[in-house]
Order: C-alpha cells, then sequence, then structure tokens
C-alpha cells in the first residue's frame, strides 16, 4: 500500500528528496537494511532511480541520512536537557520521557540499526561493514553519553551516590528500549516516564 503520497496537496509541500526518505523510512523499518532495495524505495516514492541518486550515492547513504535526520530533534532535545540548569534527578525523568517518545516513534527503524550494528545478524547478512558501523555507534555514544553526564551531575550536586554513569546509563536506556520494544508503553508516556526513573534512581526494595 503507497500511503507516502495519499494526502491531496502533499506533493507541493514536500520535496522530492523527503518523499524519498518518507519512502525509505517504510521500506528500511518493514524489511531491514539488508533485504531493503533501493528499487523498491524508488517505487513506494513513485519517483525515478536518477533522482533518488541525484541526492543519494547508496542505500548506505540514504540509510545513514534517514537515522540522523530522525533523530536529529530528539538529540537538540537531549543536549538542550543536559545544558539546563536544573537538579539532575529532574532531568532523569525528563531524559526518560525524551527517549520513550522518540523509540514509540521510530522503535521500527531504530530496531534495524541496532540489529545491523550490534551484530544479531551474521557478517555476511549484514549490508553494513565495519567501518560503517562505526558512524551509527557514535549515534549510541552520544546519547548514552548524555544520559551519563547527568548521572555523573546529580553526583556533583550529591543527590546520585557515587557509580560507573557510563554503565548505569547503559542500563537505563537498555530498560527504555525493552519498554518500548515489549510494548509496555501506553498512552501515557509521563507516567511511565515517573515510574522508570523512580524505579532506576530508588529501586524497588522497601526501606
Amino acid at each position: 500500500m503507497n500511503y507516502i503520497r495519499e494526502s491531496t496537496g502533499s506533493e507541493d509541500l514536500r520535496t522530492k528528496r523527503q518523499h524519498i526518505l518518507d519512502a525509505a523510512y517504510v521500506v528500511f523499518s518493514r524489511k531491514g537494511y539488508h533485504r531493503a532495495t533501493v528499487d523498491e524505495i524508488i517505487a513506494l516514492a513513485d519517483t525515478g532511480k536518477g533522482t533518488v541518486y541525484n541526492y543519494f550515492v547508496n542505500k548506505e547513504q540514504l540509510f545513514y541520512t534517514l537515522i540522523m535526520e530522525k533523530s536529529a530533534p530528539f538529540e537538540a532535545a537531549l543536549m538542550q536537557l543536559v545544558a539546563a540548569k536544573e537538579p539532575a534527578l529532574e532531568k532523569v525523568e525528563k531524559a526518560v520521557k525524551l527517549f520513550l517518545h522518540f523509540f514509540m516513534e521510530n522503535g521500527d527503524l531504530w530496531r534495524v540499526m541496532m540489529h545491523e550494528i550490534r551484530g544479531l545478524s551474521c557478517e555476511k547478512a549484514s549490508g553494513l561493514k565495519e567501518g560503517q558501523k562505526e558512524k551509527y555507534q557514535d549515534w549510541f555514544n552520544r546519547t548514552i553519553g548524555a544520559l551519563a553526564q547527568i548521572l555523573q551531575d546529580g553526583i556533583a550536586q550529591e543527590t546520585i551516590r557515587d557509580c560507573d554513569v557510563t554503565k548505569s546509563a547503559y542500563g537505563l536506556f537498555s530498560v527504555i528500549l525493552m519498554m518500548v520494544f515489549q510494548k509496555f508503553v501506553g498512552d501515557d508516556i509521563s507516567g511511565m516516564a515517573h515510574m522508570t526513573a523512580d524505579i532506576f534512581l530508588y529501586g524497588i526494595a522497601k526501606k
């Protein structure tokens, strides 16, 4: 089903490049990186092969561009939160909420990216070479680094005990992903963010 062009007047509002990225999102999310083809993206975008290659050198560049443009608003909001002058404990919950919103909207595509870069498929089947995977790993380093910085600020504010902030950030990130991918997150994202942050920060044991 081609729903890239279903809205009346959308052709006048969006560029050809955006049509291609919209189509790429659908194809990569459904089929994964390795099985997706540029021809399928071309067909869904209802454009010509020359038009696609006018904007993107190859499938990998198209995939990377899609990942970066989808994540740009999220990353900007996350970095703004890191720089905010407010208690770290409050920032933890706000960060969790940002992550939940982002992965609820883009989880299928990010599942594909993680499948590729974390070696969940054999090297022969993976479409990304080791050198290419490093670009996507940088995304994890930046976002998890933002969580780690918030935790480090909490240590400096003496509201979080001394700990390995990188490992702790990875742990929180993993919990967020599982909440989304296991479909535990409903309409109340704020409530889920509060619960997740509360358990992460204070645990479940009675004191």
